[in-house]
């Protein structure tokens, strides 16, 4: 059972040991499952007792998810223990989850729970609270916009955890144990293992936390770096997308997709304190670098980035790929709205622990879009030559 970890520029974190041959196995029809306690050792020869629910029984080992919403994948061979209960698996509550974050995290953490999130924070209460509503305006303005566009998302199984910290200090030695050194250099990322968006205060000043101030004073010193609160924005929206239905972790996500919708969303409008006004607006910064990117584009740049995940793991073109994902997912949005909404239904009824060969997802975007991929890149990129 080979591990896989990988680690991707825009943030976004995936933690995966792969299992073989999924099989689902004594799943009760209703979609509920029973609550176990899982015992095992992991690759570091850490034990670990996990309460929660086994989503995938493959040949060899489970996938559980524990009721705080992390994803365990547990090998035969390393499986101590299982034991069953009699009740069924239901997520911790939002006040028990955010205790729970704030004894693993320490003293100095303030906990801010809202109707969909809990944000851990020790950069102080007001700046938890303005990105708790931060984060509940983009998830109305998220669900409320691809529900204009024929697409209903769920409400997450999981409280949004948020962890916040006072400085990037802080925030790279906790990044560097949790996902690793590269995600420690960026200003956050999203854990698909952990279910868990991972933050620090922009406002800080010479290594320490503002630590206060109204929404309007945070607001106000947040406007003069823009490019920072896309990067939250990012970030969150990855968390919405894998909460609400439209992805599912632990499936196959192309990652031009995941990364397209993210950059999507990457317009903050933080004028407005009841609306979101600017969802979709023109991502200048990504808009330039695709234009850069038409100068020596290959024929078959459409093709690679579809097919395969490469171009955006690989640190030599992962910012020409972001910025063509970017490019091409506002393409599709703006043009073909119905059949992009499709298209991310089919995507996200995939199967956990399943992987697309590049044939599959090549397929699957031509019966969605269109044959003749030829056809469609000439649309493309003319659109996006003219976009304003």
């Amino acid at each position: 059972m080979p591990k896989h970890m990988l680690m991707v520029t825009g943030g976004l974190m995936v933690l995966i040991t792969f299992l073989a041959a999924p099989t689902l196995r004594g799943q009760p029809a209703d979609g509920t499952r029973p609550l176990e306690t899982i015992v095992f050792e992991d690759e570091k020869k850490i034990q670990h007792e996990v309460t929660g629910g086994v989503l995938v029984e493959a040949d060899d080992g489970l996938l559980v998810v524990e009721q705080d919403g992390r994803l365990w994948t547990v090998e035969n061979d390393r499986l101590q223990k299982r034991t069953g209960t009699m009740n069924p698996f239901v997520p911790l509550p939002p006040a028990v989850l955010g205790q729970k974050e704030q004894a693993t995290l320490g003293a100095g953490f303030d906990v801010v729970v809202t109707k969909h999130y809990v944000v851990v924070c020790n950069a102080g209460k007001p700046y938890a609270q303005w990105c708790a509503a931060l984060f509940e305006r983009l998830y109305a303005a998220f669900h409320n916009y691809w529900k204009q566009r024929g697409l209903t998302l769920t409400e997450p199984e999981f409280p949004l955890v948020a962890i916040v910290f006072a400085n990037e200090r802080e925030f790279g030695a906790f990044a560097t144990k949790d996902a690793g050194p590269d995600v420690a250099s960026a200003k956050g990322y999203f854990n698909i293992a952990t279910n868990r968006m991972v933050l620090y205060d922009l406002t800080a000043i010479d290594g320490r936390g503002a630590g206060g101030g109204s929404a309007a004073d945070i607001s106000r010193r947040l406007a003069a770096s823009p490019y920072n609160v896309a990067t939250v924005i990012h970030e969150a929206t990855h968390q919405i997308a894998f909460n609400s239905g439209m992805h599912l972790r632990y499936a196959d996500n192309p990652l031009w997709l995941t990364e397209g919708m993210a950059m999507y969303f990457e317009t903050p409008d933080l004028q407005s304190q009841t609306g979101w006004r600017t969802i979709g607006a023109l991502n200048r910064l990504r808009h330039r670098q695709f234009l850069d990117l038409l100068k020596k584009r290959p024929r078959d740049s459409l093709t690679t980035l579809i097919e395969s995940d490469a171009r955006l793991t690989d640190p030599a073109t992962s910012g020409e790929a972001y910025a063509e994902a970017w490019a091409l997912s506002y393409f599709l949005i703006k043009t073909r709205k119905t059949d992009y909404a499709a298209y991310l239904q089919k995507l996200g009824a995939k199967p956990r622990l399943q992987w697309d060969d590049k044939p599959t997802r090549l397929a699957e975007f031509k019966t969605t879009f269109g044959e003749d991929l030829q056809k469609i890149d000439t649309e493309f990129v003319r659109y996006m030559q003219r976009a304003k």
